[in-house]
């Protein structure tokens, strides 16, 4: 099995203790898309849930409008058909790696397998599934690609996306 370049929304975060306030490894906007909430001197960052309940569809359906893909190819899913959700744990449930057979959008949670830079995505929602086999030496053009969507996307979402190696 390869390693292929994904992206994701992350639903729990926590930046790299070395990038500290280092704002610019992020897209603009990265940070207001989450609650923070610290234990023991630690940060992590979730979503903030009234942000991803009320912007998800609407989200998919620009994202891959803007890079020209079928979304119903890449998703087995049809824009009118993506359930809608009412809170996180419907969220969960309804988009869980499990039920959609890790097919994109879906959920996962070890950040093991999702590398990023600035920091670990411990939960997240990978909406995107790139190139199978990827190979960087370094991570500044999928950071590019982050600044790049957040630019050009009107979805409040688009500020939250993180590109990764995943595999």
């Amino acid at each position: 099995m390869g390693a292929g370049i994904m992206a994701a929304i992350p639903l729990v975060f926590k930046p790299y203790e070395t990038y500290g306030s280092r704002t610019n490894k992020f897209s603009a906007g990265f940070f207001d898309c989450f609650d923070i909430k610290e234990k023991n001197g630690k940060k992590k960052y979730y979503i903030k849930e009234e942000l991803l309940l009320t912007n998800y569809k609407d989200f998919l359906v620009e994202f891959y409008d803007l890079i020209e893909e079928d979304f119903h190819r890449s998703t087995q899913l049809v824009p009118d058909d993506v359930p809608c959700v009412n809170d996180l744990e419907e969220f969960a449930e309804v988009f869980a790696g499990k039920k959609r057979n890790n097919r994109v959008p879906f959920i996962y949670d070890d950040y093991h397998f999702f590398s990023t830079l600035g920091g670990e995505c411990k939960k997240y929602w990978l909406f995107y599934n790139g190139s199978y086999k990827a190979y960087l030496e370094v991570y500044s053009t999928l950071l590019h690609l982050e600044k790049i969507l957040a630019k050009v996307m009107d979805n409040p979402l688009a500020s939250a996306i993180k590109f990764g190696i995943f595999g």
